[in-house]
């Protein structure tokens, strides 16, 4: 029967490549299973937390018909815009079935461990659609999937770790200006959504694809002019039928950021913060704590790169992998796809390097192009470092095509069959070369070994938030809560999602105007500001000793009346939580014992 026949070996690899990729990314943070509601990667605060309130929000304003890129649930009460944040609505879309069912802890858990594994078997078909050579697709997707760039960002990054697009996006952008025909139109409009979906996952990974893409297409066009002036016509086509789906899609996300209410002037990002968030040229070959191998003299100096900041360490490569690339590179260089991989790394890894240049911690008076952006009105808020998903993601292209040329390569050298479409057999393989390559791409990928499994923290959110206690807070209404929400201390807006987006907080961690309208992820200060400075104090202690004297009851309760205040919760941690609950007691009385929180509900009566 026909349904019983034997899969084929192109079947069974991609089978089995998936298969690999998702046990990878579910062991890379084992014991906590992919659903886990209790704990999250790294602090269970900072970034993590205000992306599990991403995911949590955007399930709520679908199911309740609400705005997913406004919200005046944190920063209350001026709201914020997160058309500007790393919101993205798509993963919080996506993952709106388990956010409803089990939570946002336990769908930001589940998606994270999905990036992996869905950005790895992009590249592996990608790679797959121009060779036979199961190993090499493999480990091109094993190198782009669990890259140096993406372990780093799986330190709680979801909108950079979810990167199946950006293969994609270049492998059609590939096809357009290489076929011809009605095919070029249908593949435009495909562009078109690949490019809208990527918008609403990561603005700044779809701005990095165009460009290092769009140079590397320049630098073809004008290498041979002759042949691109005959095809600009059919590719011009094929740009408008994806413009024509694109802008549609983004059109009223494009408006937010721009005009919405509390967006910001200038960049995303600021400049000055991001600025030292570079690769340095040693970086390439010096491991940092994300990887598994290397002396501790190195990981610490490797460590030390890009500002210390560990998720975004990721521009290694590790010297064996670069000797073999360059060896690809040179030795089938007449390869077009094996090109384009060379050009999209080499565009990727030079403005990783941002601008000036950086050796071992160090500026150099070199200047590079990435200073080119840093006075582009849209795209001075990129993150330098960022664009070494594309070195990687060249990597993984020369690595996989490479390495299927060298299987397929006779004894003199020539190959059996040498195009860009894929031999009609696996068995045209030799298997001495076969065999050589294999053992070369996997040598090579060793020292990439990441530092698994990632460390985890369990989530402080009080039981009181999961039990049907909760229900006495009102919906909608206003609650204060220490810890006073301020990154890195985020545990209200866990508080917060975990409960449904039952009720509004102050502070929260997202980007909003600040007085000049430049973006700042500084909380909004509310007067009187006594209230927070006796947060503040009671959960980090006190600064020094002439630091101002702590709320009295007339200041707590003028600012819950003036901000409608209808709840106060306050969890038992910090420095000196006393402080905050004998304040809050003299000025409203004793608290509901709650598990694990002290609660003073109808606020509003009492001032």
């Amino acid at each position: 029967m026909r349904f019983l026949r034997r899969p084929s070996p192109a079947v069974l690899w991609a089978a089995g490549a998936i298969v690999v990729y998702l046990a990878i990314s579910v062991l890379a943070f084992w014991p906590v299973s992919p659903l886990d509601s209790t704990r999250l990667v790294g602090c269970a605060c900072s970034d993590p937390a205000q992306e599990v309130w991403f995911l949590g929000w955007t399930a709520n304003a679908l199911a309740h018909g609400l705005n997913p890129f406004h919200s005046g649930l944190i920063n209350y009460p001026g709201g914020v815009n997160l058309a500007v944040n790393t919101s993205m609505p798509l993963l919080g879309l996506l993952a709106s079935p388990i956010t409803l069912v089990t939570g946002p802890i336990a769908a930001f858990n589940l998606m994270l461990r999905i990036s992996f594994a869905a950005s790895a078997t992009s590249m592996f078909f990608v790679v797959r659609r121009f060779t036979t050579f199961g190993p090499a697709s493999f480990l091109a997707g094993l190198l782009y999937g669990f890259s140096p760039f993406i372990v780093g960002q799986g330190w709680g990054h979801l909108f950079l770790t979810f990167v199946p697009l950006p293969p994609l996006l270049a492998l059609f952008v590939y096809d357009i200006c290489r076929f011809g025909g009605g095919r070029r139109q249908w593949r435009g409009i495909v562009l078109g959504l690949l490019a809208a979906a990527q918008f609403l996952i990561s603005i700044e990974v779809l701005v990095a694809t165009g460009i290092c893409v769009g140079i590397v297409l320049a630098a073809v066009a004008l290498r041979r002019p002759d042949k691109a002036r005959v095809q600009v016509a059919a590719v011009v086509r094929a740009g408008g039928a994806a413009l024509a789906v694109f802008t549609p899609l983004v059109a009223y996300p494009v408006w937010y950021f721009f005009e919405g209410p509390g967006h910001v002037v200038g960049p995303a990002h600021n400049v000055d913060n991001i600025a030292v968030v570079k690769a340095d040229l040693l970086s390439l070959v010096i491991p940092s704590v994300n990887q598994l191998l290397g002396s501790a003299g190195w990981i610490a100096l490797g460590t030390s790169f890009s500002g210390g900041d560990r998720p975004e360490i990721g521009s290694y490569l590790g010297l064996p992998l670069l000797v073999l690339l360059g060896y690809l590179a040179w030795r089938f260089r007449h390869e077009q796809l094996v090109r384009l991989g060379a050009g999209i790394g080499a565009v990727g890894l030079l403005f990783a390097f941002g601008s000036p240049l950086v050796v071992d911690n160090h500026a150099t008076a070199i200047r590079l192009p990435f200073a080119i952006l840093r006075h582009l009105p849209l795209v001075q808020g990129m993150v330098a470092i960022r664009f070494s998903l594309f070195e990687q993601l060249g990597a993984a292209l020369v690595l996989g095509v490479g390495l299927d040329r060298w299987a397929r390569a006779r004894a003199s050298g020539r190959l059996e069959e040498d195009s860009t479409a894929a031999p009609r057999s696996w068995r045209r393989h030799l298997p001495v070369p076969a065999a050589l390559a294999l053992a070369a791409g996997a040598a090579a990928l060793v020292p990439l070994l990441p530092r698994y499994p990632y460390n985890s923290t369990p989530v402080l959110v009080p039981d009181f938030f999961h039990s049907a206690a909760v229900n006495t807070i009102p919906p909608g209404s206003v609650v204060l809560t220490y810890p006073y929400d301020i990154d890195p201390d985020n545990e209200a807006m866990l508080w917060q999602a975990e409960s449904g987006m039952r009720f509004a907080i102050f502070g929260g961690q997202a980007a909003r105007p600040g007085p000049s309208g430049a973006v700042t992820s500084d909380v909004e200060h509310l007067a009187p500001q006594a209230v927070e400075q006796l947060f503040r104090i009671a959960m980090y202690g006190a600064a020094s000793p002439s630091d101002p004297p702590q709320a009295s009851s007339g200041d707590i309760r003028t600012f819950c009346r003036k901000y409608h205040v209808g709840t106060i919760v306050v969890a038992g941690i910090g420095a000196k939580p006393s402080l905050v609950v004998d304040s809050l007691t003299r000025a409203f009385g004793p608290p509901v014992t709650e598990p694990g929180a002290l609660v003073w509900f109808d606020i509003g009566a009492s001032v």
